[in-house]
């Protein structure tokens, strides 16, 4: 009895304290405050702050405007400028209301995705919990502005300092002076700041955020500290330790108060674990900014280098090493985005990548050419490449991201799996792979078309499932090359058309096995209405975005190119076909290729980039059949 009275007394005071800290804020949950630190405030400053977890949050896709960022907070989803039809007008908050408001909420109607300015604010409006925000948080006021865009003000004497609060004042005895609200967006010193996350009440949340600069799409610095928040924050948004989203802001708010995130809310609750390496944010950031700037560099100089002296030493040996000039160099583009996948986990300078990607897949081509002639050299060509990024899938993408060729998250687009890039180049390589492997061992008939459907399979598995590649259009391409290929292998080319059925078919699966294992993936968060749009609305969507790639300024140059080459193999096509005489399976890869990349220029919303890598490995890898066709090897 002692001992049983000892532990009510003791147990007393924090049942007490536990209440004060539910009702202070909400009767539910204690208060949520958005702290907006200076501009250039690292990682390393707020290793200060008390209790908290620390990461980089991506403001936008693409360079955004500091209202866009807090916009995207508002709503919890965002889609690229490019998504609507108008920029966005200038919009600030004034006085108890968001002036441009008005305009801001129509150019939403037009974007892509759907996406609801001031849904945050509304949402917690209608569960009778008060956002406000005070006039020294500027534009992230904007991040609680309700859907018609009224403003709820802060006290004045909510965040200032202690001397100036009346002990009677409404959040006089919060963690934040004056600040009775649920949510309240402000803006502090990062001194005040850490002073704050010190007095913080155990059930407080409280969320650091870099202010953003007033255009940029540079990653911004963020904290939290709260229930369970340590060492590195994370997001099933990224998979990236240390990496989140402007999204990830509103459904992690909501999550505090138990409220359930509406469909048209993107972003997913913010998570913590991990040890905090600063250093490795610092590292993250840098390689995600330089992805994008270096994919020219890294891509495209060394393939028209590779082009350029290929032709060099054709013309300038009048034809006599024309073929392995042209072995050389589709090899080494076939190797290339191999040696990217290297270069990402060695995260060299700008002058040495450049320099590795130009020169490591001709030294790894020409080694293959004396070890492995013939056809067994480009299967050889086309496993170094395919097989390691399938490995780097089922590992978690640690790798992808960071290379040049990746899904490029820096853009704030994609963060795990593959990208368009590499869906397109992926399935080309299985295809012709398969098919040049195939040919060296000389498989054919029912046999060989199992190999293409066995390959289809575990590609789209890999490439496709959200706990892998997480790429819907993998789910499309890679069964339709699979099928078609198959059904020229095993000498029935009218079944080819069922590879549209193989492509419905896989699509329902991986969306089914992706709701099963619970896996956030874009298929089930989109393409089935998960952000907040019908089925069909989504469709059209993506419809629209297939048909401006190909009107887009900066790609019609090389989509007049690849199709001006499509146009003279179709003239040429008996001079071409000639030289897959005699090689059924490579026959058989070429259309399978050719298929998957049709399908996906049509159902992509990159659709011109299917066109422009699919005329590209395609010419070469018919180059490659012409020098077997002229030197006698067509076996390899």
């Amino acid at each position: 009895m002692a001992l049983l009275l000892a532990a009510l007394v003791v147990a007393a005071p924090a049942r007490a304290d536990d209440l004060q800290v539910k009702e202070a804020a909400t009767g539910h949950h204690g208060q949520v405050t958005i702290i907006v630190l200076p501009p250039g405030t690292s990682p390393r400053d707020l290793t200060g702050l008390e209790n908290a977890a620390i990461g980089l949050m991506n403001p936008g896709l693409g360079d955004v405007s500091a209202q866009q960022t807090w916009l995207d907070v508002s709503q919890g989803a965002r889609a690229f400028d490019s998504a609507y039809d108008t920029p966005l007008d200038r919009v600030y908050p004034g006085g108890d209301s968001a002036q441009g408001w008005e305009r801001a909420v129509k150019r939403s109607k037009t974007a892509e995705s759907t996406v609801v300015p001031g849904l945050l604010a509304s949402v917690l409006a209608r569960n009778d919990l008060v956002a406000s925000a005070t006039e020294s948080a500027g534009a992230a006021a904007l991040a609680v502005a309700r859907r018609d865009g009224v403003i709820a003000r802060a006290p004045e004497a909510c965040g200032g300092p202690d001397s100036r609060i009346d002990p009677d004042t409404p959040g006089a005895d919060a963690a934040i002076p004056g600040c009775p609200d649920p949510v309240t967006v402000l803006s502090m010193t990062l001194a005040s700041a850490i002073e704050a996350s010190q007095d913080r009440r155990a059930g407080d949340l409280q969320i650091f955020i870099e202010r953003p600069p007033a255009a940029s799409g540079d990653q911004l610095s963020i904290a939290i500290a709260g229930p369970d928040m340590k060492g590195t924050l994370e997001s099933p948004s990224t998979r990236t330790d240390g990496y989140v989203l402007s999204t990830d802001l509103a459904p992690t708010i909501l999550d505090h108060f138990d409220i359930k995130a509406p469909k048209a809310m993107t972003g997913l609750p913010i998570e913590s674990g991990g040890k905090l390496e600063v250093d490795k944010l610092a590292d993250l950031e840098n390689r995600y900014q330089q992805v994008g700037k270096r994919r020219g560099a890294a891509l495209a100089i060394p393939l028209l280098l590779w082009i350029a002296l290929a032709a060099l030493v054709s013309f300038g040996s009048r034809g006599l090493y024309a073929r392995p000039a042209l072995r050389l160099l589709c090899l080494s583009t076939v190797l290339l985005p191999a040696v990217l996948l290297l270069t990402a986990a060695m995260e060299p300078s700008l002058t040495v990548e450049r320099a590795i990607a130009t020169l490591l897949p001709v030294a790894i081509a020409a080694l293959l050419m004396r070890i492995a002639p013939g056809w067994l050299s480009l299967a050889l060509a086309c496993g170094l490449t395919v097989i390691p990024y399938g490995v780097d899938m089922l590992a978690g993408s640690a790798l992808t991201p960071r290379a040049v060729i990746g899904p490029n998250p820096g853009l704030g687009a994609r963060f795990y799996g593959i990208g368009n890039e590499l869906e397109s180049t992926l399935m080309i390589l299985t295809s012709v792979g398969t098919g040049a492997a195939l040919t060296w061992a000389g498989v054919k008939g029912r046999r060989a078309a199992a190999c293409f459907l066995v390959a289809g399979l575990l590609a789209t598995v890999v490439f496709a499932a959200g706990r892998f590649g997480a790429d819907v259009g993998a789910a499309i391409v890679f069964p339709v090359a699979a099928v078609v290929g198959a059904a020229f292998a095993g000498g029935r080319p009218k079944l080819a058309w069922a590879g549209l059925a193989a492509a419905l078919a896989a699509l329902l699966l991986v969306g089914l096995a992706d709701i099963v294992s619970g896996s956030e993936t874009h298929f089930v968060r989109s393409i089935v209405g998960g952000s907040g749009g019908s089925f069909f609305e989504v469709i059209g969507h993506r419809l629209d975005a297939t048909r401006e790639s190909f009107t887009r300024v900066s790609r019609i140059p090389v989509t007049v190119v690849a199709l001006a080459a499509i146009a003279a193999g179709v003239w040429k096509r008996s001079v071409v076909l000639a030289w897959l005489e005699g090689l059924p399976m490579v026959k058989a890869a070429v259309v399978a290729a050719a298929a998957g990349s049709l399908v996906g220029a049509l159902t992509n919303d990159s659709g011109a980039l299917f066109i422009q890598v699919g005329t590209l490995y395609l010419a070469l890898v018919l180059g490659f059949a012409w020098t077997t066709a002229k030197s006698g090897h067509r076996s390899g």
